[in-house]
């Protein structure tokens, strides 16, 4: 923004957004969520904070997640956790032993 500032003498809109323009949805993917980009951070803001909400932002904006993923989404939201048992049969394990 800065530099849009010092180039146009005000800010003109550019239709950049932070994801897809700046940082990439492999970047995004890649961070391990280890905390050192806070640690090092030299203006004391949370970079891991803006990372968590561009990743909900791209999983329930644009529905875009690994393959992987999709499938314990869909349990999750059917039976109420990543497994594919019914929250009815989860406690079948116990009687068989």
């Amino acid at each position: 923004m800065g530099k849009n500032i010092n180039t146009n003498g005000s800010f003109v809109a550019d239709d950049n957004t932070l994801l897809h323009n700046y940082i990439s949805v492999e970047e995004l993917r890649a961070c391990t969520t280890c905390n050192a980009c806070v640690e090092a951070c030299p203006v004391s803001i949370s970079p891991l904070d803006i990372i968590m909400e561009l990743r909900r932002s791209l999983i329930m904006e644009e529905s875009n997640a690994p393959q992987e993923w999709n499938g314990m989404f869909s349990n999750i939201e059917n039976n109420f956790a990543p497994w594919k048992f019914s929250p009815d049969d989860r406690d079948k394990w116990v009687e068989s032993n």
